[in-house]
């Protein structure tokens, strides 16, 4: 039970990260992978304010803010004029990739190589007791954060005019005209929830191992992609499924293996659903299920 409270914890946060990876995906339809960089970003923007004496609840979502506007930027100054040029998706995804190592370059450059550690308080506090399980205040934390971003994500998508577009552009661009809203806009917003989702979970991540400049990749584009191929490119229900049962599997794999198979343990799951269920457990290329 404890195995699997923690790979539910970390599942979230997973969860969190291919929730706006498809969330782009659904409405663009190539590989976003500036995406693991941009959300790293997030993380190094938190760490930054902290340094400065900013509470890390006041940090996280300013620097998620901050993240989310460079994620405007990405596709209106990179990809949009590609796309307008009708740049096939390997173009737009080798071109994200060579954003990818400028970015993760300089993030180096300031930053420097060695790990950023992030505490949300100065002490370190005993883990909570509930029912035999145990649990720190930093795993509360997150497991609040990502629940109330997950509700949050929901609502909107399915309660409001710009989430009812944002789930249509995906399938049907003209519908949005329909709806009397501009396309590009509904993509702009796309990218701005999308990357805000990441960042936040880059600082969740952050708090747990640190940040690194090659996280970005690492952690947070390929998890992303891992989790929404487990739970159904496209999907965001399979996202969340996705991002859960990766989180609980590594986890296993951990207690048994040790650390060190943790990306083993990942690459053989994403290796068994390729070869036995490539559509994966939610097959829905939309939005809207």
């Amino acid at each position: 039970m404890q195995i699997l409270l923690n790979g539910i914890i970390v599942g979230g946060i997973y969860a969190l990260i291919a929730l706006g990876f498809n969330l782009i995906f659904s409405s663009t339809r190539f590989f976003h992978v500036l995406y693991g960089v941009l959300a790293l970003l997030g993380a190094y923007f938190t760490y930054t304010f902290m340094e400065y004496g900013w509470n890390f609840f006041a940090a996280i979502p300013v620097a998620a803010l901050l993240a989310s506007l460079l994620g405007v930027a990405s596709w209106q100054f990179l990809y949009k004029p590609l796309v307008d040029r009708k740049a096939s998706s390997l173009v737009l995804m080798v071109t994200s990739f060579g954003a990818l190592i400028v970015v993760q370059n300089l993030i180096a450059l300031i930053w420097k190589n060695n790990t950023k550690s992030i505490s949300i308080t100065d002490t370190i506090k005993p883990a909570y007791e509930f029912l035999g399980l145990n649990i720190t205040f930093n795993q509360l934390v997150i497991l609040a954060v990502s629940i109330v971003l997950m509700v949050l994500l929901e609502l909107f998508l399915k309660k409001t005019k710009y989430g009812l577009a944002i789930r249509a552009i995906g399938d049907n661009a003209e519908l949005t005209t329909v709806l009397g809203l501009h396309t590009n806009r509904i993509t702009l917003l796309v990218f701005f929830i999308g990357t805000f989702l990441s960042a936040v979970s880059a600082s969740l991540i952050a708090l747990e191992i640190g940040a690194r400049p090659t996280h970005g990749l690492h952690y947070f584009f390929l998890k992303a992609v891992i989790a929404s191929i487990i739970g159904g490119i496209g999907s965001m229900r399979g996202a969340l499924i996705g991002g859960l049962l990766l989180g609980v599997v590594e986890n296993i794999g951990i207690y048994y293996l040790g650390g060190s198979w943790q990306e083993v343990v990942a690459f053989s799951l994403l290796t068994l659903f390729l070869l036995f269920k490539p559509q994966g457990l939610v097959n829905q290329m939309q939005l809207a299920k």
